[in-house]
């Protein structure tokens, strides 16, 4: 009894005993076709590798970030239970911290912008559009104070100057 084992063979084994010479036994063309698809592969390895590695890093991130803001809330909670329980246990009362008002900034204005901080005071020049809601531009505003009248860039709403009743306020 003889068994022929030969039928069990592949074109595989050809390839693995002896891939050099299988190699160069292509055509030219298969051969490029080849080098061409293993750096196709290799790169493409390259690139999923390089994305799971990021895909994990980033994952990593912000599973430690979570973790972290976790664990700081639960700590920030215990603090203050355990510091709710303390003064009423005791009997103290908290303790406040005196904030020292600061005086505010008085910055000097030139002389030659008092002038124009005054008009500006007297005329009630609009923010916004009453139409369209759009913020008004800086050309707007200055045809307003020179000619009375300007009309919204956006919308065409008519503006009329219009003076304060109580300038002081």
């Amino acid at each position: 009894m003889n068994i022929d084992w030969s039928i069990f063979q592949t074109g595989w084994d050809y390839i693995w005993e002896d891939p050099i010479g299988w190699f160069l036994g292509l055509p030219l063309l298969n051969q490029i076709l080849i080098l061409i698809g293993i750096i196709v592969l290799s790169i493409l390895a390259l690139v999923l590798v390089y994305y799971i590695l990021k895909g994990v890093a980033y994952l990593l991130y912000y599973l430690f970030k979570g973790l972290y803001y976790l664990f700081k809330a639960i700590f920030l909670g215990l603090y203050k239970l355990f510091e709710a329980l303390y003064y009423a246990i005791t009997g103290k009362s908290k303790k406040k911290e005196e904030t020292i008002p600061k005086p505010p900034e008085i910055s000097a204005i030139p002389p030659h912008h008092v002038p124009n901080l005054i008009e500006r005071n007297e005329i009630r020049i609009p923010s916004y559009c009453t139409e369209c809601g759009q913020k008004t531009t800086k050309s707007m505003e200055s045809l307003l104070i020179s000619r009375g009248i300007a009309f919204c860039f956006y919308c065409g709403k008519g503006f009329k100057l219009k003076m304060a009743e109580n300038p002081n306020f």
